[in-house]
């Protein structure tokens, strides 16, 4: 079939361009129709809603409440910068940005102890202002658990000045039977944010061993000696040891090494029990030994003597050059005990120690050269001299070190 002509309708070589007849050309010519400027527009306004839309998306995403959560430690972040908050049981731990995250003690399971838990609150590496901190904060728990049973009891966080630099403190009081808890602090801050860290703290249940004088030879120095021999030997070491003591009187010096015992006096009014030398306690196991109604009667020399954890209630010192000192490594507890006609009653001379007593009440601190010497003692929370009575003593408190004590409610006749 040939080609025709696609204007005429004449017949056409296969190969023509054009037609002779009509001179038009056959190649067809596809319209060419203006750009629709239109879509192009549409396409950018859409681009730019999009973009818009993706950066009110991200202001918004940016200023909705966030969780920050973590251990004993974890960065906060708001308008104002990078906060660093830490939990700790210690305010020296606070002052060294020292989170802690576990704390394990030991208890009998009869008795009952207390611990304080404390938050720290740093902002651009230094300790924060903690009356500016928590005006951005809303309110301030904490909470243990499981805690079955209420075997913890915890107070809410308060502000409290003897702790300082933590900026919020609770106390918990534990019994042998707490067992293990996971302490979880949260705070709800104005902004929508919530910033919660925790802590483990776990007690230990103890088993005791008690030695009395009806079941022990316990009469001489001698006897006390060989018992400590035995009992660290023969008992294990997180087992609390109670001696109860006869009312004799031990003479020469006694060495606790290693091993922690507590020594009971004699209360039941036939005579009080009586030390005549030196007590020196160096002990690592358990924490702490336990002194309760020992007399401790000298002539010259120190009376106790301690580069460890120790408690006493109801003891007396005379006669000694230095009644009780506390040593690098140690701190004594001190409560209703007499010291009088000594050169020093009570001595802290430590910087180094494991555990704190923060109250030195109801004694009697009389007719010493001086009363209680604070030689050297570092740390940041104040004692408290309630109850005490000072009277006839050259210097009632030496103070060199400079320590913060409260004598408000002790007794100066």
């Amino acid at each position: 079939m040939r080609k025709k002509c696609i204007h005429c309708g004449a017949e056409l070589p296969e190969d023509a361009s054009f037609c002779p007849r009509c001179a038009q050309s056959q190649i067809e010519r596809a319209e060419i129709k203006p750009p629709r400027l239109w879509r192009k527009r549409t396409l950018l306004a859409l681009g730019c809603a999009a973009l818009l839309a993706l950066a009110v998306l991200a202001g918004v995403l940016s200023h909705r409440p966030k969780t920050f959560e973590g251990g004993a430690y974890i960065v906060y972040t708001d308008r104002d910068g990078d906060y660093e908050l830490l939990v700790t049981f210690h305010p020296d731990d606070i002052a060294n940005n020292r989170p802690i995250r576990e704390k394990t003690v030991s208890l009998s399971t009869n008795e009952f102890s207390n611990m304080t838990v404390m938050l720290g609150v740093y902002h651009n590496g230094q300790i924060a202002d903690t009356e500016a901190f928590f005006t951005k904060v809303e309110s301030c728990t904490l909470e243990a658990g499981p805690n079955e049973g209420g075997a913890l009891s915890l107070s809410q966080p308060t502000y409290n000045t003897n702790f300082l630099p933590a900026a919020r403190e609770s106390d918990i009081t534990y019994s042998g039977e707490s067992g293990r808890n996971e302490l979880t602090w949260t705070l709800c801050m104005k902004n929508g944010d919530t910033i919660r860290l925790k802590q483990t703290f776990e007690v230990i249940p103890l088993v005791r061993q008690v030695y009395t004088p009806e079941d022990t030879a316990l009469d001489t120095m001698e006897d006390l000696i060989a018992l400590l021999f035995r009992i660290n030997r023969e008992v294990p070491e997180d087992t609390i040891v109670d001696i109860y003591l006869p009312p004799v009187t031990y003479t020469g010096d006694l060495t606790m090494v290693s091993r922690a015992v507590n020594l009971y006096g004699n209360t039941d009014g036939k005579g009080r029990t009586v030390f005549t030398g030196t007590l020196s306690v160096n002990t690592d196991s358990p924490s702490n030994v336990m002194l309760f109604d020992l007399d401790f009667a000298g002539s010259g020399g120190t009376g106790l003597s301690a580069t460890a954890s120790v408690y006493m209630g109801g003891c007396s010192f005379s006669g000694w050059d230095i009644g009780a000192v506390a040593l690098d490594g140690g701190m004594i507890g001190v409560e209703r005990c007499v010291f009088t006609n000594n050169g020093i009653g009570f001595k802290y001379n430590t910087v180094v120690y494991h555990s704190f007593n923060d109250v030195f009440p109801d004694c009697t601190i009389t007719d010493n050269d001086i009363g209680v010497q604070f030689a050297r003692l570092q740390g940041t929370i104040t004692i408290d001299f309630a109850g005490s009575v000072f009277s006839g003593n050259r210097i009632d408190i030496d103070n060199p070190a400079q320590y913060s004590i409260d004598t408000s409610k002790a007794l100066f006749p």
